[in-house]
């Protein structure tokens, strides 16, 4: 009975996010072969570009596509800069919590489950709109995230990039009695192991795996903290480097509860990123706002934490577009005195970044600065804070200093 009455109560819970929630999208009925018996929804901007970026959306257990939709704040960034989403949809004849069966066998292969449903919609979305191959990403929160996972693991041809939120490894339960065990957090392997489960899936494949960006909570009391530690030695063990942070800010913006971690290959770039938000639990960080870097509505797994996730994924798929370009040369002399700028709004402030051994002589928080270049390449940034607030897209310019 205690039992019956549980299960009746996490259907109501999906029932009413499902009634309640805004209809943002558009459900396709009919988009081909569809062996895991998902739903279809699409949200295309009006003036959408030709080659557009594609967005695969996963939501987490107990959410609908349109909940997901409202909380995570994709239409919006999507309408701002003009690139598809699509958001597979879980029903409850599959799970009754509306989860995506990631621990499943039957889900985690290419020509079966519920992958192969989503790449049937992925194919129905690139051959019914102009869609860039080379574009398209995928991200997810937790049962969504782990299944984001299993989509790059056995597809990583199809995908440029993905984000996992309170995710965890592919593979790292096969079956629903041990996925309690990984939920836990007492999934331990090696990086090589965790990258082998992968490699078996594609015995010929010779490609680069997407790069990730992962998010997780350190009191995550659903699905454990240390699985996207267990991500990081998988993803990075795929890109053929180590697990050992390359670089990493403690306090992210001043915020000492949010800290990055990047992981960089033999090429010095980040292959894995990692965001560890302290003393959060199973939730997708948002900004509720009005600026162009806010959005997203708090919920049942969404809270306001003066982070706003979906912009920072958006940003590192590289699909939000610039509103102008810093001027000045690119390629320099070492020790010299540059000028770089951009164009000036009345009130704006502009925060510069610069390449390593770099400094600004003059100038600092305006349009326009001077800047003293150092022995090394790399990138001139700017982010510009309007009048009341708002940050814009950052800005970048590679120098090659010669």
């Amino acid at each position: 009975m205690i039992i019956y009455k549980l299960i009746l109560f996490k259907c109501l819970i999906v029932f009413s996010l499902t009634a309640f929630s805004q209809d943002l999208l558009n459900r396709i009925d009919h988009f081909g072969e569809n062996p895991g018996n998902l739903r279809l929804n699409t949200y295309i901007p009006e003036n959408i570009n030709e080659n557009s970026p594609l967005v695969v959306v996963l939501h987490g257990c107990t959410q609908s596509a349109n909940s997901c939709a409202e909380q995570t704040g994709w239409v919006k960034l999507a309408e701002q800069h003009n690139f598809c989403l699509l958001f597979p949809e879980q029903i409850m004849l599959n799970n009754v919590e509306n989860c995506f069966n990631w621990f499943r066998k039957a889900d985690q292969g290419k020509d079966k489950g519920e992958p192969a449903s989503i790449m049937s919609m992925i194919n129905y979305m690139k051959q019914n709109y102009s869609i860039d191959s080379s574009r398209v990403f995928i991200t997810g929160l937790s049962a969504g995230g782990a299944m984001s996972v299993i989509m790059m693991a056995i597809f990583p041809n199809v995908f440029n990039k993905g984000a996992v939120l309170s995710g965890g490894p592919y593979k790292s339960a096969t079956s629903v009695f041990n996925a309690y065990y990984t939920m836990l957090g007492l999934r331990l392997r090696s990086p090589e192991k965790w990258g082998n489960l992968v490699r078996k899936e594609n015995p010929d494949y010779k490609g680069k795996y997407p790069e990730i960006i992962v998010f997780h909570g350190t009191r995550d009391l659903v699905n454990n903290y240390n699985n996207s530690i267990q991500l990081i030695k998988q993803w990075t063990n795929l890109h053929n480097t180590d697990c050992k942070v390359d670089n990493k800010i403690l306090a992210l913006n001043g915020n000492d509860k949010i800290s990055k971690f990047s992981f960089r290959n033999s090429e010095n770039k980040d292959v894995a990123i990692f965001y560890k938000f302290k003393k959060t639990g199973h939730t997708l960080p948002i900004d509720t706002g009005n600026c162009p870097n806010q959005g997203g509505k708090t919920g049942m797994f969404a809270s306001d934490k003066d982070f706003h996730s979906t912009y920072e994924i958006a940003d590192f798929f590289e699909i939000l577009k610039v509103p102008y370009q810093i001027q000045g040369n690119v390629q320099v002399k070492k020790d010299s005195v540059e000028v770089f700028s951009v164009p000036k709004h009345s009130a704006s402030t502009y925060n510069w970044n610069l390449p390593e051994g770099s400094y600004i002589v003059k100038g600092r928080d305006s349009n326009s600065v001077e800047i003293n270049l150092g022995k090394k390449s790399g990138f001139v940034e700017v982010i510009e804070t309007d009048s009341v607030g708002c940050k814009n897209v950052k800005v970048e310019l590679f120098l090659e200093v010669k």
